[in-house]
């Protein structure tokens, strides 16, 4: 990685260096059709010199004799020039848009993959329609870039190094006067980009806050409907983009400004070559052909500094998407040993603490120990610190004080894609990807044959309704599976947790979504799910615990109670009077302790 300070533009070549070849071949195809280009001017010039110095022309001093032969070769010449620049074209065409495509999807998939491996912490703090803006705009800009914007900057070099190099070897007067203000100009120029670049920045910053917004209204479609909120949404939409207007407005105000600062330099140029080169063929100083080349190469030398404009204002387009991509990449990627073994199931918690940042602990001094082939559950209110526990043991962070052990492990001394293999979860809200049934099951699990995903599909009491789908395990799930039921989805998730038969296996309000008679057969299934697995449930409703071999209560980040459900029962504390609340037993009675203790 480059250093920070380092311009963008050098740290993007630096990740271009595995295409440095295809880059030379592709820019010395351009400067080639750029000087095929030039040769139009330069022929018509010297036509013009031969028809009217006849044998006192150029082409004559040259040995070729003849009005018609120095025509006819001027002709081939033509032909030539322009048959190779067509060729250079095309080669160059193909070999930039073929860079562009490379890279676009290196540098998406680079990116992908460096957001997939950094930590949940920081994932869980960037919006996911910026993320997507990033992957998506941002990178489409760099393949425009590489596409067009490139091979722009090279004609605007090439065509000025090569017109001026014609305009002093004919009339070296007329080039120093006609390149007077272009030192000027371009000094204007860089400093309206100056004011454009961080305008820019804004400009892709807001696209990505508009982005998010659009993607949350999306995905929060039923609800918003449900709520009759479509007119609330809408303005907040209407806000996005009109902040992303303006912020587009205020650069466009800087780039209004850079065409007509460069039509000076263009003006000037005409004008110089126009009157004062006409004064020297009157003064017999340029002849006619050279003073027709030099009218004709004007809009050559000068006219890409107009483009440049354009070049210049795409370029800090480009930038300010290269910034925000770069960013991405400053992300902490999950970093973690290598090491990694079986696990047998066996799991500590030492005096494991956790903060989010500044916040109050949501985990203070928890010490447990889970047996391997155990059942364990965690009960609570919302936020006692359940969900916290969860991305503890898988890895997704790292306790603020305390160690949590697997077997005889530390957790920082693991591998944390070898602990996850080993680990089967299960989350409240199950999300399926789009696929056969059979895909998601076997997702994690690519070499799973049909029968084990079938009988993962029984163990999770999803058999029974997948065989009555007109497709079986072959229909078609779509996106975020809607034409399946919540309990339907949920059966799937755990089935997916299960085809890989994890040593440990958590379920996290794993049947918060489905029916009495499915949660029933799930429960059913549990007993010979939970065999020879280190099995964690995480519940509100208690039934679903009942035979759990230890249940710990949680109350704001600490075990305030543990035990089997018959001897917390017995204890008739804060599990006795949940469950006395859940199954309406002294309800009123129940309901007050519920909301005072838990």
């Amino acid at each position: 990685m480059q250093s920070k300070t380092t311009h963008p533009f050098f740290q993007l070549l630096h990740y271009m260096r595995p295409f440095r070849k295809d880059c030379v071949i592709a820019t010395l195809y351009s400067f080639l059709n750029k000087l095929t280009d030039n040769m139009p001017e330069i022929l018509m010039g010297l036509a013009i010199n031969t028809v009217v110095a006849r044998e006192g022309s150029w082409l004559a001093g040259l040995g070729f004799v003849g009005l018609k032969i120095q025509m006819l070769l001027l002709g081939l010449v033509t032909l030539i020039a322009y048959g190779l620049g067509s060729l250079f074209e095309y080669l160059y065409s193909i070999k930039w848009w073929r860079l562009a495509q490379h890279l676009q999807h290196d540098f998406r998939m680079a990116a992908f993959r460096h957001v997939q491996q950094s930590t949940m912490a920081c994932f869980s703090k960037q919006k996911t329609g910026n993320l997507l803006s990033i992957l998506n705009d941002d990178i489409n800009q760099l393949e425009r870039f590489f596409e067009e914007g490139i091979d722009s900057i090279i004609e605007f070099v090439s065509s000025v190094l090569l017109t001026s190099i014609t305009f002093f070897l004919l009339a070296p007067k007329i080039a120093l006067l006609v390149m007077l203000p272009i030192p000027l100009t371009i000094y204007g120029n860089f400093f309206i980009q100056g004011k454009l670049g961080p305008l820019y920045i804004t400009v892709r910053k807001k696209a990505g806050a508009l982005g998010t917004r659009l993607a949350n209204s999306l995905l929060g479609m039923l609800t918003i409907k449900s709520l009759v909120a479509e007119q609330l949404e809408a303005k907040k939409i209407e806000r996005a983009s009109q902040v992303y207007k303006e912020a587009n407005f205020r650069a466009i105000r800087w780039h209004a400004l850079v065409s007509p600062v460069l039509r000076f330099s263009v003006l000037w140029g005409f004008l110089v070559t126009l009157v004062y080169g006409g004064l020297l063929v009157v003064e017999g100083q340029l002849d006619v052909g050279a003073y027709s080349t030099l009218i004709f190469l004007t809009q050559r030398l000068l006219w890409p500094f107009v483009g440049m404009a354009e070049i210049m204002v795409n370029f800090q387009r480009v930038m300010a998407s290269t910034v925000r991509l770069l960013q991405l990449f400053q992300l902490p990627p999950e970093i973690s040993p290598t090491a990694a073994f079986p696990l047998q199931g066996k799991i500590t918690f030492s005096s494991v603490s956790f903060v989010y940042e500044q916040h109050t602990p949501a985990l203070n001094q928890l010490s447990f120990t889970i047996l391997p082939g155990q059942t364990v559950a965690f009960v609570g209110a919302t936020g006692a610190g359940k969900s916290t526990l969860l991305k503890l043991l898988l890895g997704f962070y790292l306790p603020t004080a305390g160690k949590i052990f697997f077997d005889a492990q530390e957790l920082r001394t693991l591998s944390l894609p070898a602990l996850r293999r080993q680990i089967g979860f299960v989350g409240q809200e199950p999300f399926l990807f789009e696929g056969t049934i059979a895909e998601n099951i076997g997702y994690a699990f690519p070499a799973a044959t049909q029968e084990q995903i079938m009988q993962a599909a029984k163990n999770a009491a999803a058999h029974e309704f997948i065989i009555r789908l007109p497709k079986g395990y072959s229909t078609w799930i779509e996106e975020r599976g809607h034409m399946l039921s919540g309990g339907q989805k949920q059966r799937l998730a755990i089935a997916r947790a299960l085809v890989r038969n994890p040593p440990i296996l958590i379920l996290d309000e794993a049947t918060s979504a489905v029916d009495n008679a499915t949660e029933l057969a799930i429960q059913q299934s549990l007993a010979q799910i939970s065999q020879g697995r280190t099995t964690l449930l995480i519940a509100h409703r208690l039934s679903t615990v009942k035979q759990a071999d230890q249940i710990f209560v949680l109350r704001h980040g600490e075990i305030v109670e543990q035990g089997t459900h018959q001897a917390l029962l017995q204890q008739d504390r804060f599990y006795a009077n949940l469950w006395k609340l859940q199954t309406g037993e002294n309800l009123t009675h129940a309901e007050l302790l519920a909301e005072e203790q838990l």
